[in-house]
C-alpha cells in the first residue's frame, strides 16, 4: 500500500497565494572585492584585455600613449603590463579606469580624462593644475600608479593612513569594517561610498559570475559548450555528452572573455546514463554520480546492451561520487515517468522505487528524454511515495505570462530577470522560455534578481554620469544644487552639490509613470475616480467621486500638471497588489539602475522623504527617456483630452507647469520637462534642452529654489549660458 495517504495527492489543486517579491543583491560596504581577485594578475592575457576593449567599442581599443617609462604602447599593453609588474588583476585596473573617468565606455574622452585616467594623486580638494602632481599626469603614468599603489598598500599595511582589514572606520558618516584588505585599500584610495559602490557595480557587471547554475554557455569563437556549476564552467567533451544532459538550442553564446570569468571545473566526458566498466566494477553514470551494479548479471537482467558498455580506467572516473548500488530489485534506476489515469494530477517521477509528483511542464522542460509509461493506481501503490514535488532543474528559463516576467531557476528558486534589456544582453530567447501560470510560480521560492547595466555592456548605450572626476560649478549658480550633462551620454559638464540629497517633490511622478508602464498599466482602459482611495492635496483637475478617466489621459495629466490624485490612481491600478507594493517595485528598479542615493516612499512627491541627488536624477532621467510614451508625455506644452465622465464638459485642455514653454524666443528648444514643488525644498526642475544652432542636447537639473515666483529664472539662465557660448565647455578638455 501507499506509504502516505492518497488524500495528499490533491496538492496540485490547492490554491497558493502568489508571493512574487523581488530579491535584490545589495552592495555590502564591508566587502567589495576579495584579495584573491585583486591579485589575480594572470586572470587575463594581453589579448583578453584587447578583446574586452574591442567588444565594448571602447575608445581605448585603438588608443596609444607613452607608458610609465616613456615608451609608446597600446592601452591594452599598458594595462596588461602594469598588472604583471605589480601582481594586480588587469580587470581591477579596467574597473578603476571606468570608475574614475568612464574611459572604457566613453566614445570621446577629453584629454583631461586621459591624463588623469585613474584619478591618482587628484584629491577632493586638489586641482589637476597643481604643480605637485604633474609627474603623475598621463595615461601610462596613471595606470602604472594606480596598480602600483595597490601593491604598495599590500606591502605597507602598517602605515597609519592605510585603512585596515577588520578594523572599523567611518566612510561618509557610515560605519564600515573592511572584511578584506582589498576593500580597505579601495576606501584608502577613494574614501567615499558612492565611488566604491560604483566600483562594485562595474566589477559585478563586467566580471561577476552572472549566469545562474545550470546555464549552458557556448564559446563565440569555437564549438565548445560549457555547463555552469557552482561558479565553475565544465566543458562538454563532445556533443553526445551535451545532448544527453541538455538541449543545445538553449545554449547562450558568449565571448571568451566572459567565459574567462569562471574557473574550469571537471570535464564532462561521458554521456549521461552511460554504462562504464572499470577493471573491477560496472557503473551507471547518473549525472555526476557513479552507481555500481551489484554484478554483471544485474547489468544483463536490466537489459543493457553489451555494445553500450564503455571501458574506462580508474583515472577516467576519478572525482565522481559513488552512489547507491543497483540490484535486480531496483525500479527504474535511470528514471521513468508514470502516468496514473485515475488521478487528477497524474504524473509521477519514478526512480529506484520512489515516486514523486511532477508537473507536466517540468517533464516537458527537463525530462523529455524519459519514457512516459501508463500505469494504474495499484502500480503506484507498490512504490514509496514522497510528496516533495520535483523541481525545475537549474538553468530552466521560465516566463510568467500573468505579469510578463522572465525567471531563471537556480538552487530551487526562481531568479527574476530585472528587465528586457538584461534579458536581451544576456542572450536569452523568449522561444526558449517555458510559460508558467501565477499558481505554478507561487510554488517556487524567490531568489536574487538578475540585473545587468546595459550602459556598461552595450557598445551603443553608454552612461558616463558615474565618473568620479571632480565636477566644477563653472556656471556659478546661486542655487543650492544643479547639474548640467550631455544627453544621452550623461557626461556631466558642470554642477554643484551633485551628490547631496534633496526632496524631489513631483519629479517623483516620472518614476510613477515609468513603473506603471512596466507593470502593464493599460492606457486604453479607464479608471473610476474614488476620493476615498486617491484623494490628496493637489487635485488640479478637480475630479469628483465616481468620475471616470481614460488611463492614457490620467498618465499625461499627472506628468503635465502634477496632479497628485492621479499619481495615486495610477500606482494603485498597476501590477502590484497595493500602493506600498508599487513603491517597493520603484525602489527595486532604482537599485537596479544604481541610483543608490534615491528613496521613494509614496507616488506623488508630496512627502519630503522622497529624496534623491542631482547625479541620481540624471541617471533616472536617462533611463526613463528610453520609454517613448513618457518621452512624449513630458514634451507637451499642453494636452487636450475628452472628459468621458461628463459629456457636458466636452474637451479639456491642460497646460504644462513649466512656464518656459510659453516663451517662443528662447535660444533653445525644450524637449522634455518635469517640475516639482513642496515647501520643504522649494522648486525643482528637470529639463532636456536642445541648442537651436548646434542641435546638441543637454539635461538641466535645478533643485531647491526657495523663491517660487522666480523658480524658472535660474534654470533659464543656465540653459541660455549653455547654448550661448558664454561658457566654453571645450575648455574642460584642458
Amino acid at each position: 500500500m501507499l506509504k502516505k495517504g492518497l488524500s495528499i495527492l490533491v496538492f496540485g489543486a490547492m490554491i497558493f497565494a502568489p508571493t512574487l517579491a523581488r530579491a535584490q543583491s545589495n552592495f555590502n560596504p564591508n566587502f567589495i572585492i576579495s584579495d584573491a581577485e585583486v591579485q589575480d594578475s594572470h586572470s587575463w592575457s594581453r589579448d583578453d584585455v584587447q578583446q574586452f576593449l574591442n567588444l565594448r567599442g571602447s575608445f581605448l581599443r585603438t588608443y596609444t600613449a607613452p607608458d610609465a617609462s616613456g615608451t609608446p604602447k597600446s592601452a591594452a599593453d599598458i594595462i596588461y603590463e602594469a598588472g604583471l609588474n605589480y601582481n594586480i588583476n588587469p580587470k581591477f585596473i579596467l574597473t578603476t579606469l571606468q570608475k574614475e573617468q568612464s574611459l572604457v565606455t566613453d566614445d570621446s574622452p577629453t584629454q583631461k580624462q586621459l591624463d588623469w585616467a585613474a584619478g591618482y594623486a587628484v584629491c577632493d580638494s586638489c586641482t589637476t593644475d597643481d604643480p605637485g602632481i604633474q609627474s603623475h599626469k598621463g595615461f601610462g603614468n596613471q595606470v602604472d600608479n594606480a596598480a602600483g599603489i595597490i601593491r604598495w598598500y599590500y606591502d605597507n599595511t602598517d602605515k597609519s593612513f592605510v585603512k585596515k582589514k577588520d578594523v572599523a572606520t567611518t566612510i561618509d558618516n557610515t560605519p564600515v569594517t573592511p572584511q578584506s584588505w582589498a576593500t580597505a585599500f579601495l576606501y584608502t584610495y577613494t574614501p567615499h561610498l558612492h565611488g566604491n559602490t560604483n566600483f562594485w557595480r562595474i566589477w559585478e557587471t563586467w566580471f561577476g559570475q552572472t549566469y545562474p547554475n545550470g546555464t549552458i554557455l557556448k564559446s563565440a569563437s569555437s564549438s565548445e559548450y560549457w555547463l555552469l556549476v557552482d561558479k565553475t564552467k565544465r566543458q562538454f567533451k563532445n556533443m553526445t555528452a551535451l545532448i544527453t544532459r541538455a538541449d543545445p538550442k538553449l545554449a547562450i553564446t558568449v565571448p571568451d572573455a566572459d567565459l574567462a570569468n569562471y574557473t574550469d571545473g571537471p570535464i564532462i566526458a561521458f554521456p549521461n546514463y552511460s554504462i562504464l566498466k572499470s577493471a573491477n566494477t560496472t557503473y551507471l553514470l547518473d549525472y555526476d554520480t557513479l552507481r555500481p551494479f551489484a554484478s554483471d548479471e544485474v547489468v544483463r537482467a536490466i537489459g543493457y546492451n553489451p555494445d553500450e558498455i564503455i571501458d574506462v580506467t580508474d583515472t577516467d572516473i576519478t572525482g565522481y561520487v559513488i552512489g547507491t548500488t543497483i540490484t535486480t530489485s531496483s525500479t527504474a534506476p535511470a528514471g521513468v515517468i508514470y502516468k496514473i489515469a485515475e488521478l487528477k494530477e497524474p504524473y509521477f517521477y519514478v526512480k529506484d522505487g520512489i515516486a514523486k509528483p511532477i508537473e507536466k511542464q517540468i517533464i516537458d522542460a527537463n525530462f523529455k528524454k524519459l519514457t512516459t509509461e501508463k500505469h494504474t493506481l495499484a502500480d503506484l501503490q507498490k512504490l514509496t511515495l514522497v510528496m516533495d514535488p520535483v523541481d525545475f532543474q537549474d538553468g530552466t528559463l521560465l516566463y510568467l505570462t500573468d505579469i510578463n516576467r522572465f525567471y531563471v531557476v537556480e538552487n530551487g528558486k526562481k531568479r527574476p530577470i530585472a528587465d528586457r534589456e538584461t534579458f536581451n544582453i544576456m542572450g536569452y530567447k523568449k522561444t526558449n522560455a517555458l510559460p508558467i501560470s501565477m499558481a505554478v510560480a507561487a510554488r517556487i521560492a524567490d531568489g536574487e534578481q538578475i540585473f545587468l547595466n546595459s550602459s556598461l555592456l552595450s557598445s551603443k548605450e553608454k552612461f558616463l554620469g558615474d565618473s568620479e572626476a571632480p565636477v566644477a560649478d563653472i556656471f556659478k549658480s546661486s542655487l543650492p544644487a544643479y547639474l548640467i550633462a550631455e544627453y544621452p551620454t550623461g557626461r556631466i559638464v558642470a554642477g554643484k552639490n551633485i551628490d547631496t540629497k534633496f526632496p524631489i517633490a513631483s519629479l517623483t511622478k516620472m518614476l510613477t509613470a515609468y513603473e506603471a508602464l512596466n507593470q502593464n498599466f493599460d492606457l486604453k482602459k479607464s479608471t473610476v475616480y474614488s476620493t476615498k482611495k486617491y484623494a490628496s492635496e493637489g487635485n488640479v483637475l478637480k475630479l469628483k467621486n465616481g468620475e471616470k478617466i481614460l488611463n492614457e489621459d490620467a498618465l499625461a495629466s499627472m506628468l503635465a500638471i502634477s496632479n497628485n490624485d492621479l499619481a495615486r490612481l495610477i500606482a494603485q491600478n498597476s501590477g502590484p497588489s497595493s500602493e506600498n507594493a508599487f513603491i517597493q517595485t520603484i525602489n527595486d528598479r532604482l537599485a537596479d539602475w544604481g541610483a543608490d542615493s534615491t528613496q521613494i516612499v509614496e507616488p506623488t512627491g508630496l512627502d519630503p522623504k522622497n529624496i534623491s541627488t542631482p547625479r541620481d536624477l540624471l541617471k533616472i532621467f536617462v533611463n526613463i527617456m528610453k520609454n517613448d510614451i513618457i518621452k512624449t508625455a513630458i514634451n507637451r506644452p499642453a494636452y487636450t483630452f475628452k472628459a468621458i465622465y461628463d459629456p457636458k464638459i466636452g474637451r479639456r485642455k491642460i497646460v504644462n507647469t513649466n512656464l518656459l514653454y510659453t516663451n517662443k524666443k528662447l535660444p533653445y528648444d525644450i524637449l522634455a520637462s518635469k517640475t516639482g514643488y513642496i515647501n520643504e525644498v522649494g522648486a525643482n526642475l528637470l529639463m532636456l534642452v536642445q541648442d537651436k544652432k548646434t542641435k546638441k542636447q543637454y539635461v538641466v537639473i535645478t533643485l531647491a529654489e526657495k523663491n517660487y515666483t522666480k523658480r524658472f529664472v535660474e534654470p533659464d539662465r543656465l540653459a541660455k549660458m549653455l547654448v550661448s557660448g558664454q561658457i566654453k565647455l571645450a575648455n574642460l578638455t584642458n
